[in-house]
C-alpha cells in the first residue's frame, strides 16, 4: 500500500510542477480550506441572513470544538513526516500550517463546514465537491500524503457527526 500511495501522491505532485495552471487552481482551492477562511464564511453568512447564519455556526461551534484538540492529539501521537520532508523528488507548494502530516487538517475542516452547509441548506449539496478538491489539493501541493487526506475526512465525518447527535440531544 505504502508503494501505490507514493506513487499516486508523487504523480499528482507531478502535475503541479509540470503545469503551473494546475499549481494555480490547487492552490486557489487551498487556500479556500485555510483555518480563518472559517472564520470569514461564518461572517459572511451572518451578513448574508442573520437568522438562519445561527444554528449553523452553533453546529460548527461544537464540531470544531471537537474536531482541533483531536487533530493535534493525532498529530503528536504519530509524528507523520510530510512527503515533501521525506522524498526530496516531492516539492512543496505551499507552507504547511504545522510540523506533521497525518491527518489533513484542510480535509477534515473543509468536510465539517460542508457538511454543516448541506445539513441546514440542502440546496447546496454540490459543496460536498469542495473537500474532495480540498483533499486533491493538498496532495497536489506536496504537503500530504492520500491517507492523510483520507483520514483527515474521516475524522471530520466523526466530528460533524457527534456535533449532529450533540445539536438534536440539546
Amino acid at each position: 500500500m505504502h508503494k501505490l500511495e507514493l506513487h499516486i501522491s508523487t504523480s499528482l505532485n507531478r502535475l503541479a510542477i509540470n503545469y503551473k495552471s494546475i499549481f494555480y487552481f490547487f492552490r486557489i482551492i487551498t487556500f479556500t480550506a485555510e483555518w480563518w477562511m472559517y472564520i470569514a464564511y461564518a461572517t459572511l453568512l451572518l451578513i448574508i441572513d442573520y437568522n438562519s447564519a445561527k444554528q449553523p455556526i452553533q453546529m460548527g461551534l461544537i464540531a470544531y470544538s471537537m474536531h482541533y484538540p483531536l487533530y493535534y492529539l493525532i498529530k503528536n501521537i504519530t509524528k507523520r513526516r510530510r512527503p515533501f520532508e521525506r522524498y526530496n523528488y516531492i516539492k512543496r507548494f505551499v507552507a504547511p500550517p504545522d510540523k506533521y502530516s497525518l491527518p489533513s487538517g484542510h480535509a477534515s475542516a473543509s468536510i465539517i463546514t460542508a457538511l454543516i452547509l448541506i445539513k441546514f441548506f440542502p440546496e447546496l449539496n454540490i459543496i460536498i465537491i469542495w473537500p474532495v478538491l480540498i483533499s486533491i489539493s493538498r496532495i497536489v501541493l506536496g504537503v500530504h500524503y492520500i491517507s492523510d487526506t483520507m483520514i483527515g475526512l474521516f475524522l471530520g465525518y466523526l466530528c460533524f457527526y457527534i456535533a449532529k447527535i450533540i445539536w438534536v440531544v440539546y
